[in-house]
């Protein structure tokens, strides 16, 4: 071809595509020209050809995706919203029946439990229909965590219809208001049929129970982190991790309650006479399991009914005990002038078993005294509860006792008058000053049947109140029975636990009431090291601002408020390491005991004085994002104010009972 010829064909070629082309409606569109440097037929101009259609499709595509979205997002907006309409109405029926179980009436519970069942079907019922948004990616999983949250609380409402349905025949002996099974005879007659009954009271437990367990798991499958936000002031992540606590609690609680009420009917000897010790621990000189053992007495108990066999000073008992056991080294080093180990000074362990194992052996061998089942111990507190909810008592031969205030020691007169019973110069008091124990523990139980049906829920509120902190301590001779009290934690036992540790002990070495005195406060600090090792800071406060009592035997006043005498032992996870201490007027001692490592120390505080302790140790463990803490009340004390400060955290608490916490790391 001649160059005339090939730039003919060139020109020719350009002019082709230079062409304008036609649109479907005949009219002409703007010439298509290609992109300088790219040629027309070449791979480039194919590429971008296809991008163009690529992304008109996928505009095209995801403008359908959201107009989708759009459309589904008012269909689910509706529903929710028909959803929500639901979940309130069944959340005030909730509230309903709740208010009517803590107003004590049944009928009223079981009528809004039934409501509470009707809605909560018509909120799962309308919540179904948002059942598609499962597959939706995110929001899948709150539709999912809704559907747990429902099924627990389906779960929840049927547990709690049958312990309604089995608490019901006891209504009239409880104080409820509903109509019970046992209503005829005196009080004391309708309580001995309630025990002898409550065997069928257990396999109800076992329903609750394994509804109790459903709501544990399906409240456990919601992440609680992804609602860390806040509606109409309730943070929702905090209202989820109380569910999961609450629900968990509910269920130890009934698994635990089972053996107990299994047996409780031997203990209350319906199937045979039972005789108990009921030792009197004076929390106002406070000692390891609760207070020192300062009197006794023996109750039998027949088919539920209690009768006073005797009553005593602990010095009468230990005047019998012939034994020349040498006192420990703790009472040798701090108790003053004490050589031999006295009964009643036996409870020196912290743990309550340990201590009553000690001090039953030792008692059996005395010749005379009656064979017993169990030992009681209580200490003023519980009295002066129960007083304040009776009213004043008239002990015959002692006087009366009300929990009025006693401006000569600005505390309940009924402390004081027992007080002065347990510490006034003999000569001063008639015989057997301590003997008061058995006929008052009568009267309280007298003046318990005779009381109106409406007292009965809070006496028996203040009585399981005084239990669970710890003033009313259990001990049984019999396993069963003893595995039982453990097993709802009303055995007084040092636990064991496989993360974080604390239990504060005091022991008043001759340091007259002072208890009755003093406060405390604890503070717990952790610091964590780069290689996870943990060290923890614990200060104790002790602080009396009262004036002394005048001591002077020669005055014949009464000894309260003393220069108190404190043997102080810190238990902590065994393995642990001190560090530092600071405060202690003795070297600190570092010993094992019952599974923990022990920090022993000893101060003094005067009336209107304060005090203070500080132990820096490392835990045996390393941190972990979170870490469990068990805490025990040392019985007798009523609730130390509690501050625990981590890197993440700080939490206070009043210690009313052992506690449990999760500590973030």
């Amino acid at each position: 071809m001649d160059m005339h010829s090939e730039a003919q064909h060139q020109a020719n070629s350009n002019l082709s595509h230079s062409r304008p082309t036609l649109n479907p409606d005949g009219g002409e569109a703007e010439p298509v020209i290609p992109e300088k440097g790219i040629e027309a037929n070449g791979p480039a101009m194919k590429k971008t050809w296809i991008k163009r259609i690529f992304n008109k499709r996928t505009a095209a595509a995801l403008g359908i995706i959201l107009a989708v979205i759009v459309v589904a997002g008012g269909i689910a907006l509706l529903q929710a919203r028909s959803v929500i309409e639901a979940a309130k109405q069944t959340a005030q029926a909730a509230r309903s029946a709740y208010d009517a179980g803590k107003n004590q009436d049944l009928v009223a519970a079981g009528q809004q439990l039934t409501s509470v069942k009707e809605n909560l079907t018509e909120t799962q019922k309308r919540f179904q229909k948002l059942k598609w948004t499962a597959w939706i990616p995110i929001a899948g999983r709150y539709w999912k965590d809704g559907d747990h949250g429902l099924k627990a609380a389906q779960s929840a409402v049927e547990a709690a219809s049958i312990l309604v349905a089995a608490v019901e025949p006891y209504a009239d002996v409880l104080g409820f208001q509903g109509q019970g099974s046992f209503l005829g005879g005196t009080a004391e007659d309708r309580i001995v049929k309630v025990v002898e009954t409550l065997d069928k009271v257990a396999p109800q437990l076992d329903q609750v129970a394994e509804k109790l367990e459903i709501v544990v798991s399906e409240l456990g499958a919601i992440d609680a982190k992804r609602y860390a936000f806040t509606i109409e002031g309730m943070r929702v992540d905090e209202s989820i991790r109380t569910g999961q606590a609450l629900s968990q609690d509910a269920l130890f609680a009934t698994t635990r309650a089972r053996p107990a009420i299994e047996n409780l009917p031997r203990v209350l000897g319906i199937d045979g006479e039972r005789k108990y010790m009921v030792l009197f621990q004076n929390d106002a000189e406070l000692r390891s399991t609760g207070g020192f053992m300062t009197a006794f007495a023996i109750l039998r108990v027949e088919k539920g009914k209690v009768f006073q066999e005797k009553s005593q000073d602990i010095y009468d008992l230990d005047e019998k005990f012939n034994s020349k056991l040498p006192a420990p080294d703790i009472i040798r080093t701090y108790l003053p002038l004490v050589y031999r180990f006295n009964l009643r000074d036996m409870n020196i362990s912290p743990d309550f078993k340990v201590s009553m194992d000690e001090f039953s052996k030792n008692y059996e061998s005395i010749r005379g005294e009656p064979k017993i089942n169990g030992i009681i111990a209580v200490d003023t507190q519980v009295l002066k509860d129960i007083v304040e909810v009776l009213g004043p008592i008239e002990v015959p031969g002692y006087g009366t006792y009300s929990a009025e205030n006693d401006p000569r020691c600005d505390c309940p007169q009924i402390i004081y008058e027992l007080e002065a019973l347990a510490d006034r110069p003999q000569a001063t008091l008639r015989e057997n000053r301590k003997g008061i124990l058995a006929p008052m523990l009568q009267t309280i139980l007298l003046k318990s049947y005779g009381a109106p049906k409406q007292v009965w829920p809070a006496l028996f509120e203040t009585i399981i109140q005084n239990v669970q902190e710890k003033h009313v301590l259990f001990y049984f001779f019999a396993e069963a029975e003893q595995n039982a009290a453990e097993q709802i934690n009303v055995a007084g036992r040092i636990q064991e636990y496989d993360a974080d540790y604390f239990h504060l002990n005091d022991t008043n070495f001759a340091g007259a009431k002072s208890n009755m005195f003093t406060t405390q406060e604890v503070e717990q600090a952790y610091e964590i090291a780069d290689d996870g090792t943990i060290t923890k800071t614990v200060t104790v406060k002790y602080q009396n601002p009262f004036p002394p009592s005048n001591c002077n035997l020669e005055a014949g006043e009464l000894c309260l408020n003393g220069v108190l005498r404190d043997f102080v032992r810190v238990y902590v996870p065994k393995g642990s390491k001190l560090l530092e201490s600071l405060g202690s007027e003795d070297e600190v001692q570092t010993k094992e005991d019952l599974g923990k490592t022990v920090f022993e120390a000893f101060f003094t505080l005067r009336p209107e004085g304060q005090a203070k302790l500080i132990f820096t140790y490392q835990l045996p463990m390393k941190a972990q994002d979170s870490i469990g803490l068990l805490i025990q009340k040392q019985p007798g004390k009523l609730g130390e104010h509690y501050t625990i400060n981590t890197p993440e955290t700080t939490q206070e608490l009043d210690l009313s009972g052992d506690k449990e916490i999760s500590l973030d790391l």
